[in-house]
């Protein structure tokens, strides 16, 4: 898919390169989806392609809204998700930063999450067969860099309990 893009000279790096409005350099092309290569703006605009439908329907709705005449940046928590058999696993964030990583539940067994955390603010979680708040609270969690207790966070029966 890049190749067709590159043929006209749009830049291409891993992806299609886009701005925060997911622009390329042509101001009337837009690249979204498993192709797109933007700045993250939740990361430092550390600049990220993600190749799940996920990321390609937000980032479909948000074009939708720019060829409507909403000039917003893309702003997306970084979510993957998978169901094996008797498995339901889910992953939010970029773990990279992360100064601290804290445990929920019972890692021997199919029900336990990961919280990553950098300078005590949720910036990656991994949950597995965990209850709805853990599957639900991430994403909010990591777009608002509300200060988390890693103590709370850990021992607290909520996750909501942990937030300073």
């Amino acid at each position: 898919m890049t190749g067709l893009a590159a043929a006209p000279g749009l830049p291409v790096d891993n992806g299609i390169l886009v701005n925060e409005y997911l622009e390329t350099s042509d101001p009337n092309l837009y690249a979204a989806g498993d192709v797109a290569n933007y700045p993250d703006s939740l990361f430092g605009n550390k600049r990220r392609r993600v190749e799940h439908w996920d990321n390609a329907v937000s980032q479909g709705r948000h074009l939708a809204g720019a060829l409507l005449g909403r000039r917003e940046p893309f702003v997306h928590v970084p979510y993957f998700f998978s169901d094996v058999f008797d498995l339901s696993y889910e992953f939010w964030g970029d773990p990279a930063q992360a100064d601290r990583i804290v445990y929920r539940g019972d890692l021997q067994t199919s029900s336990f999450s990961i919280w990553w955390l950098s300078q005590d603010r949720l910036v990656a979680a991994f949950a597995m067969n965990r209850p709805d708040e853990e599957r639900e609270l991430p994403p909010e969690l990591i777009r608002s860099k509300q200060v988390l207790s890693a103590a709370r966070l850990r021992d607290a029966g909520s996750v909501r309990d942990a937030v300073a």
